[in-house]
């Protein structure tokens, strides 16, 4: 593998890790109540002298800080919750886990699936409540295991934070009862997709900048046209932080997954769905990012490519329902078309652009191009990467 020149010149030295300010939240669920155990948010800095102890712009909360600052540069805050879909299987018994999820019907919203579960959902609702995470929705997803939580909107990064305690939650909480929680975007060959669905707004003050007050029901605001078009131009590079592993792209284009860059009104078979239904809860929904993506990531990767449509008054094509650029269908792809979106590479910065692209080149995209040469399963090596980590 590459060793990054950062970590060459510290002598492969360690970083600091400083608690960030006003995080500490309590973990309900933790060694199963009998004890008080807390939680604090983290980000990195590098080990002064060198750098002078600067932060590590690779650090994903870090990032998805400094967009918001840019964002609020120009007079706005950003309102977001997320969709977290998920499987959950049993441990028990031998064989693949990925064959026993905990229910084998399908059927979404069922309320039959939720009955049988509603006190490990009621359970999981209840401890996110207590560690500072708004839980507005729960429901049974398509596939036979699959379910979905949704956070409430929150100003700034406070919602990226929620779902990062939200996966490590549902995964520990599920341990504790014998069960295997995984956001892994496509954990079996015959199931639908994990997804991370993105629902924001830009707000001055108590004002929804995406509403448009004069215009008829299902428009958007000049601002709001402006972001999206900014969303559309960078669809193709924001496959690569939206979809960031080999697994993502077993799901590439099917039902109710994003094939191209576009965006229709209450169209749930678009990149971005847009919702007009009060002043209040007009939104895009960012449908591009998988189970497997860092919410810190797509919240920066969202506002950097919404802010270039915001600064350079981009407005999207008059046929973004019907047309759009096709999404690539690969990492490999989608990598080097990030890589070549100079906007997003400047926004994120240099150090975590090339830190995230050598590792997923040299780590991910290698090992199961090293499974496909030795006749290998490559759902099995992509399970071996994701099913325990996501």
């Amino acid at each position: 593998m590459t060793n990054h020149r950062e970590v060459m010149e510290v002598n492969f030295g360690n970083a600091i890790v400083r608690p960030m300010p006003r995080t500490l939240h309590n973990l309900p669920w933790a060694a199963h109540d009998k004890y008080r155990i807390g939680e604090v948010f983290c980000e990195t800095f590098w080990i002064p002298p060198y750098r002078d102890g600067a932060p590590q712009t690779a650090c994903t909360r870090y990032m998805a800080r400094t967009q918001l600052d840019r964002l609020s540069a120009l007079g706005y805050q950003l309102m977001s919750g997320y969709e977290a879909e998920f499987f959950m299987f049993r441990k028990d018994g031998d064989g693949d886990m990925a064959s026993r999820p905990v229910f084998s019907c399908t059927g979404f919203y069922s309320s039959v699936i939720m009955s049988e579960h509603e006190e490990l959902m009621c359970w999981m609702a209840k401890c996110l409540s207590g560690a500072g995470v708004d839980i507005e929705s729960m429901h049974a997803e398509y596939e036979p295991g699959q379910l979905e939580l949704a956070t409430a909107p929150k100003f700034g990064i406070r919602s990226a934070d929620d779902v990062f305690v939200l996966k490590n939650a549902v995964k520990e909480m599920c341990a504790l009862r014998d069960l295997h929680a995984t956001f892994m975007t496509k954990p079996a060959t015959s199931e639908d997709s994990n997804q991370l669905h993105f629902n924001h707004s830009l707000w001055i003050g108590e004002r929804n900048a995406f509403h448009d007050p004069v215009k008829v029901h299902g428009s958007l605001s000049t601002v709001g046209r402006h972001w999206i078009a900014g969303l559309l131009k960078h669809g193709v590079a924001l496959s690569a932080l939206c979809r960031p592993t080999v697994n993502c792209y077993r799901g590439f284009g099917e039902w109710l997954s994003p094939g191209k860059t576009d965006c229709g009104h209450e169209n749930r078979n678009t990149m971005l769905r847009v919702v007009t239904t009060s002043p209040r809860t007009t939104y895009i929904e960012n449908r591009l990012p998988s189970g497997a993506a860092n919410p810190y990531v797509i919240l920066a990767a969202t506002v950097a490519a919404g802010i270039d449509g915001l600064v350079n008054r981009l407005e999207p094509p008059s046929d973004a329902e019907d047309h759009g650029e096709p999404l690539p269908s690969s990492l490999s792809e989608a990598l080097l078309a990030l890589e070549e979106d100079k906007v997003l590479c400047d926004a994120l910065g240099e150090e975590f652009i090339r830190w995230f692209s050598s590792v997923k080149r040299e780590v991910e995209i290698a090992k199961v191009n090293k499974a496909k040469e030795e006749e290998r399963d490559e759902m099995e090596v992509e399970r071996e990467l994701y099913f325990d980590m996501l």
